[in-house]
């Protein structure tokens, strides 16, 4: 990998016989602009245990450095968990839908034949009973619970303002989830948010209602968030609340 050191600033981890689904460059890309100012060790682009990975340039000679501390014989995703987990991101930053698929069932990397790995299926979407509270202003006479609700319907502000937010607290507890998030027009992609981040609450409080605290899933690509939740294996919290906050303001 060190010689890619110089090349790029980020490295895209990809095995043989691999399938890129269409714009899977431009997906990456809008992704790590989007993370550009945040801290990760490692973006997953795909549901394979390897392929789909991107790394900073700057972080390949230490990788190359710790896979050399173990037996050749170590499975290569087990050592880049271990190397995530060194690096203090304590859980995995997965985008959705995975855009590498394996053509066939044998790894390159560890030698060995699998099973064809498979996205995880969560099925059709199904939001739990929620409450959903906002501070920004509607430009319509719109129901607010229409911004959470499986339907066509929308929810329309005016000029959001940096702090703006929009907060779902769940009626029970969840955990092992996906989150999508969607702005802006279906048709044409206009009024999505331009600047924005979602962020998970935990310790549900009464007064105010809202969480104790909360923990960054990730910035809006485009406008959008799709990604799967990731829980540490030692927690025990359960999510309550999904917060969308507004990073700048912007005219409609």
């Amino acid at each position: 990998m060190n010689f890619a050191s110089n090349l790029s600033d980020y490295f895209l981890l990809l095995e043989d016989h691999i399938h890129c689904t269409p714009k899977f460059a431009a997906a990456i890309s809008s992704a790590l602009s989007a993370w550009k100012e945040l801290p990760w060790v490692i973006l997953e682009f795909s549901h394979l245990s390897i392929s789909g990975k991107v790394f900073c340039t700057s972080d390949l000679s230490r990788l190359n450095t710790f896979f050399l501390l173990f037996h050749k014989d170590t499975p290569t995703h087990l050592l880049l968990s271990e190397f995530r987990l060194l690096l203090a991101q304590n859980v995995p930053i997965h985008f959705s839908p995975s855009v590498f698929h394996h053509t066939g069932n044998y790894s390159v990397f560890d030698d060995m034949c699998f099973s064809v790995e498979k996205d995880r299926v969560f099925g059709e979407p199904d939001n739990p009973v929620a409450t959903v509270l906002t501070d920004m202003v509607s430009t319509l006479a719109v129901i607010l619970q229409y911004t959470y609700t499986l339907n066509k319907e929308g929810y329309s502000t005016l000029n959001p303002l940096k702090g703006n937010y929009l907060t779902v607290i769940l009626d029970r507890p969840q955990k092992d989830t996906q989150i999508a998030v969607l702005t802006g027009s279906d048709k044409d992609g206009r009024y999505r948010l331009q600047q924005g981040q979602v962020e998970l609450g935990y310790d549900p409080q009464e007064d105010p209602k809202s969480c104790a605290h909360y923990a960054l899933l990730g910035p809006l690509v485009g406008g959008n968030l799709d990604q799967v939740v990731f829980s540490e294996e030692e927690s025990v919290e359960q999510l309550n609340c999904i917060w969308l906050l507004v990073l700048a303001s912007q005219e409609s």
